[in-house]
């Protein structure tokens, strides 16, 4: 069944553009070392150590958009890591809904893939290094055909059924899908193109094929929530 139509890329949306950093940025961060591969100058400091720099400047290359000098603060304490990325923007109201929501999915991508699942705060900094919007990493991840499942209080088990079943019910995506579990309900969230309910239930059939081939992958109650682009929900199917 094609799921084109209303799927929607997540991950896509966490690609901040950024713009170039201050060439001697005023921070209160204490930054002991630096390292800049082309681009991009990771500062850092506390029990970090060269090769993590370097895995965050490739994680920035991979992730992000880069179009100028940009700056990322990195520090850890007390076992948690804060990023901080400096961004063109001057405001939180200048940021995309988007964006605001996907910076969750974007920590915890950070923690699994360069910090080993070590606790990360992600922080997108304004030009005068200002937090203007600010998340801890929460889920783990698996993926296959460019689809997602962010999982928390779930096992990797569980996520890679639902993993399996979504490749095979829309084939490939881009599509982010977060599953969780409250009881003994699964909650799993879907991004979508859809912008109003109306829309959403426009979708019921093959929603709630998706129910159904959910539940019966694990063995239990689920209840899909379709979310907006800006990961607002707009209706559920389910239990």
């Amino acid at each position: 069944m094609g799921m084109g139509r209303f799927v929607f890329a997540l991950v896509a949306v966490a690609l901040l553009v950024i713009a170039a950093g201050c060439e001697n940025p005023d921070t209160n961060v204490k930054t002991e070392k630096t390292l800049t591969v082309n681009d991009v100058t990771v500062h850092y400091s506390g029990d970090v150590s060269m090769d993590q720099a370097k895995a965050l400047i490739n994680f920035v290359y991979n992730y992000f958009d880069i179009t100028g000098k940009t700056d990322i603060y990195l520090e850890k304490a007390s076992g948690r890591y804060k990023v901080g990325i400096v961004t063109p923007y001057n405001s939180p109201d200048e940021i995309s809904g988007q964006v605001k929501f996907a910076i969750t999915l974007a920590a915890s991508r950070l923690s699994q893939e360069v910090f080993s699942g070590e606790p990360v705060t992600l922080q997108y900094l304004s030009p005068d290094k200002d937090v203007l919007i600010s998340a801890d990493g929460k889920y783990r991840y698996v993926e296959n055909s460019k689809i997602y499942v962010w999982y928390s209080g779930v096992s990797q088990e569980e996520a890679q059924k639902v993993l399996v079943y979504l490749v095979d019910f829309a084939g490939q995506g881009p599509w982010d899908v977060i599953l969780e579990k409250s009881g003994s309900t699964y909650h799993v969230r879907a991004m979508s193109s859809f912008t109003t309910a109306d829309e959403a239930n426009s979708a019921k059939d093959a929603y709630t094929e998706l129910v159904s081939g959910l539940e019966e992958r694990l063995n239990g109650n689920v209840v899909l929530h379709v979310l907006d682009p800006n990961g607002n929900e707009l209706t559920t199917f389910g239990p």
